[in-house]
């Protein structure tokens, strides 16, 4: 279900937790609370995060408690644990919490927010809504300044996101701060209605449509990095309303507000959203003019990992990152298929840059479910800089359920840890186990 929320706004809620537990934010299917208990268990090989570090071995334990209020209200509360067991060179194990506990997992405040895996008040597409958990392929409006951003990329800065919604009669108005416990990421983005505006007729609602937003990044949590600031205006104008298709034409122009970076761009394109048969579908194609220190979605899938090397591992940072000011042209695909728990559902979404000076940048996901969701998986792949020097961050996990209330579970992914110097350093993260849930209304 939450992956699903991608192909009404372009956002998705999907946790890096087990994917059982998304069964939490969606909507109580019958009257009453639901509650949901769940204890991941397993043997976890986790890298040392230091140059020339050796891998060392863990006991993952992941507890967590949820309770489903229904299309208003849900709340999950979890731990992901990592206790050292085998400490390879360079030694770590003196400076973890009692010995044992990861220290990095929990050194600084935003770590403490990995607690709240989802906290939900009110309905995000109605009058009033409030989120609260990791994101991990999060958009704001249209995406133009933030964009399939993904807060826990680094492996050592846990925080929750949040964002807060609200409609006023033609205007709707969208929050958005990366990390609810420090001073990084906070944007904003205004919608308003220009049709219901001026126009009693519901023929002009929803038609013609202005588009402000900013963003803004402190760079004070999870590392210090130098501060951005973008901003763009936007319109979009209905081509086709119908029951299963729409169609939008885009406009927008963008800008880097930074000293030394106040370097500005603009885009055309359309957005196609339909469902056919049991199948959503939602097309974006857009041409852009950009560059220097402006990029539309500055705060994209990799940024956790760019704003320390914009591209490869041990380059400048991409607030400071320069690019050629050329052409581009972006496309995002997601489509979903599924006629309910019975049935098998796939999700896949994807987004692709290419710029003409020769740089690829993509995001690709992929989300599986059997019927009845005894079988469940779920991959990512995030390519930054590909023609320049690339780096890639890829992620898959799976679940099979073997009792009524047990399952197995296994995962694995690369791993880029940021230095003092703000260089990056590789690894690989593989782990499995057993899974023990309870779930009751």
């Amino acid at each position: 279900m939450a992956l699903l929320a991608l192909l009404h706004s372009q956002s998705s809620s999907i946790e890096e937790v087990p994917n059982e537990e998304q069964e939490v934010a969606a909507p109580a299917s019958s009257g009453g609370i639901g509650f949901r208990a769940l204890l991941e268990v397993g043997p976890l090989s986790f890298p040392s995060g230091t140059p020339g570090g050796e891998q060392d071995l863990f006991a993952y334990a992941y507890p967590s408690l949820g309770v489903d209020g229904g299309e208003d209200f849900a709340f999950m509360l979890g731990a992901p644990l990592r206790f050292r067991l085998l400490d390879n060179a360079p030694k770590q194990k003196d400076q973890d919490y009692g010995a044992w506990l990861r220290r990095e997992d929990w050194d600084e405040r935003s770590d403490y927010g990995q607690v709240v895996r989802l906290l939900r008040i009110g309905d995000e597409s109605g009058r009033f809504g409030l989120r609260i958990q990791p994101f991990i392929e999060e958009s704001l409006g249209r995406g133009y300044l933030v964009n399939r951003y993904d807060n826990q990329l680094s492996p050592n800065y846990h925080p929750a996101g949040g964002t807060v919604s609200f409609a006023a009669g033609p205007a709707r108005v969208q929050l958005l701060a990366s990390d609810v416990l420090a001073a990084r990421i906070f944007s904003g983005d205004l919608l308003l209605d220009v049709g219901r505006l001026v126009s009693g007729s519901e023929a002009n609602f929803d038609r013609y449509l202005v588009r402000a937003s900013a963003a803004h990044d402190f760079g004070e949590a999870g590392g210090v990095t130098p501060a951005a600031t973008v901003a763009s205006v936007g319109g979009e104008v209905a081509m086709y309303k119908g029951e299963r298709l729409r169609s939008w034409a885009l406009l927008a122009g963008g800008a880097r507000l930074n000293d030394g970076a106040q370097d500005v761009g603009g885009l055309l394109g359309v957005a196609f959203e339909g469902a056919f048969k049991g199948t959503q579908l939602s097309v974006t194609l857009q041409g852009r003019r950009q560059g220097g220190g402006f990029r539309f979605g500055y705060f994209g899938a990799g940024y956790e990992l760019a704003r320390f090397s914009a591209v490869g591992l041990s380059e400048e940072p991409q607030s400071d990152q320069r690019v050629p000011k050329d052409f581009s042209g972006y496309v995002e695909v997601s489509v979903a298929r599924g006629d309910g728990p019975d049935s098998a559902e796939v999700v896949a979404s994807g987004a692709v840059e290419y710029s003409a000076f020769g740089r690829t940048d993509g995001d690709l996901s992929l989300s599986l479910s059997s019927p009845g969701g005894k079988t469940r998986g779920i991959a990512r792949v995030v390519v930054m800089g590909l023609g320049d020097r690339p780096r890639y961050s890829v992620a898959v996990e799976a679940r099979q359920r073997v009792l009524p209330a047990m399952y197995i579970w296994a995962s694995g992914a690369t791993v880029h840890f940021p230095q003092p110097d703000g260089s990056l350093v590789p690894g690989v993260s593989a782990g499995a186990g057993v899974g023990v849930d309870f779930a009751r209304r």
